[in-house]
């Protein structure tokens, strides 16, 4: 028995040496994980290098790059993508939106015309071609791209309030709130759609001038940038109009 307790103590020793260095070992590699994928764009980096041939890891890579406005590097990706998987839409829309992003709008427009010839149901591609035209100023191409856009995906509230800005920019101010009235119907605690609203009932009172329709209208607008501070107190764009309006109100 004596000899037999230092050779289970010897035993119990190594087991927990082996123990401690597979705990270290995956723990380590947890950690190197952890590290790659810090991430969106170290995550689709490493997926790219790893597959060099497959197409979405490069599109995937530009659409993250685009969203830290690192658009040269983008437009490699995109390109890269394309180069790999000719009949694939998506890089097409990632490229546009890098030349969006850079202030090249005509390039854009092309890139999207591309993803919509590959698939012509294409919702995102007439939303983003749409924001170009509004980019250049071609507000009734803008409108008419939006509209396409809706009719593929009715609910999308960000296509619903820039169609309504584009109307708003056209001085078609009545079917700028139409819309609008109508996207607080599918979400009606958006800040945005109720600052819009506020911002169309102001113009729109503005073009009448005087009589008591105006007045009204300028009420539903302090209304509106209300509840846009309700739901987003920190919007100082909605403060400062409601101020001005309710400091002309009073002079009236």
């Amino acid at each position: 028995m004596e000899q037999i307790e230092p050779i289970k103590k010897i035993r119990r020793y190594v087991e927990f040496i082996v123990l401690i260095s597979l705990i270290l070992i995956y723990g380590l590699s947890t950690y190197q994980r952890n590290f790659i994928w810090k991430d969106d764009i170290t995550l689709w980096s490493d997926c790219a290098k790893k597959s060099p041939m497959k197409a979405r890891p490069h599109n995937n890579l530009a659409v993250f790059y685009n969203g830290k406005n690192l658009t040269e590097q983008a437009i490699t990706e995109a390109i890269i993508a394309l180069k790999l998987r000719q009949n694939y839409p998506n890089p097409f829309i990632s490229l546009g939106d890098a030349y969006l992003k850079k202030g090249s709008p005509d390039m854009a427009i092309m890139a999207y015309k591309n993803a919509i010839s590959i698939k012509s149901d294409y919702a995102d591609a007439y939303f983003s071609m749409g924001n170009a035209y509004a980019k250049k100023g071609e507000m009734d191409l803008a409108i008419e791209t939006f509209k396409k856009a809706l009719k593929l995906r009715p609910n999308d509230i960000t296509v619903r309030v820039n169609l309504a800005v584009a109307y708003g920019s056209k001085g078609l101010t009545d079917q700028a709130i139409a819309g609008l009235q109508y996207a607080l119907t599918i979400k009606s605690d958006s800040p945005d759609i109720h600052y819009n609203l506020g911002v169309a009932y102001e113009q729109l009172a503005i073009s009448i001038e005087h009589g008591e329709e105006s007045g009204e209208l300028i009420v539903n607008a302090i209304n509106e940038y209300k509840k846009t501070l309700m739901l987003n107190p920190d919007d100082f764009q909605a403060k400062e109009r409601m101020t001005k309006l309710i400091a002309k109100s009073k002079e009236q």
